[in-house]
């Protein structure tokens, strides 16, 4: 190994255990039903949490009056019997917080599979062009993840959406989900960085005619 590649830094094992932790809030956040929760002061009528994907009530009715159906439990957003209050839940801004996070979730299962790819990768050109495929998903992976979470912040708890917003409150969910997406930035520029590192290298041998340990010029 030549001295340039002996002392030229690596982003590894940094790239893959920061996605890791990324990957499994990101998990968590878009699965669990905490983005929004009431403080638990009100006895009944009233919402109590809700995710992206279910959303729980106690003894809750539609406020406007319009309908009788009486809303107790945890329900799938998605429900049929969720039609009667659809408008009150199912805002447009909630409604593309909820593709935009699927998107970001489903780019981070592509970005798992890179990055298993990588751990067991076979040879350096093969892992560069991993590597290349891998910081680009990521990006495109935060890109979606951040539109999500800075919508819901800024109108998840405001008062038009769910009843008693001033009783409701971010919960440790949407906490969640801001940390994979930030995260999942950081394991994109680490994999970028160590893609650079790579072509480098590589720039560097063909540059000064240095073998590989196959006994062949790169």
């Amino acid at each position: 190994m030549s001295s340039y590649e002996s002392y030229e830094p690596s982003t590894h094992p940094w790239g893959p255990s920061i996605f890791l932790i990324a990957f499994l809030s990101i998990v968590v956040s878009f699965c669990s039903p905490y983005w929004l929760a009431n403080d638990g002061e009100l006895e009944e009528g009233h919402f109590l949490n809700t995710g992206l994907w279910e959303v729980c009530f106690t003894n809750y009715h539609d406020y406007t009056y319009r309908y009788d159906r009486i809303y107790d439990g945890c329900y799938w957003t998605l429900d049929e019997e969720m039609h009667v209050i659809e408008d009150q839940l199912r805002r447009p801004f909630f409604v593309t917080v909820q593709v935009f996070f699927t998107f970001c979730f489903t780019l981070s299962l592509i970005g798992t599979a890179l990055t298993g790819i990588l751990v067991l990768c076979p040879g350096e050109d093969f892992e560069r062009s991993v590597l290349k495929i891998a910081y680009i998903d990521l990006f495109v992976a935060w890109f979606f993840g951040f539109i999500a979470v800075i919508v819901f912040g800024a109108m998840g708890d405001n008062r038009d959406w769910m009843p008693h917003w001033d009783h409701n409150h971010l919960s440790w969910s949407y906490g969640l989900a801001v940390v994979g997406v930030v995260a999942e930035f950081v394991a994109a520029v680490l994999f970028w960085v160590e893609y650079r590192i790579q072509k480098r290298k590589e720039s560097y041998r063909q540059n000064h005619g240095v073998f590989t340990l196959e006994g062949t010029k790169t």
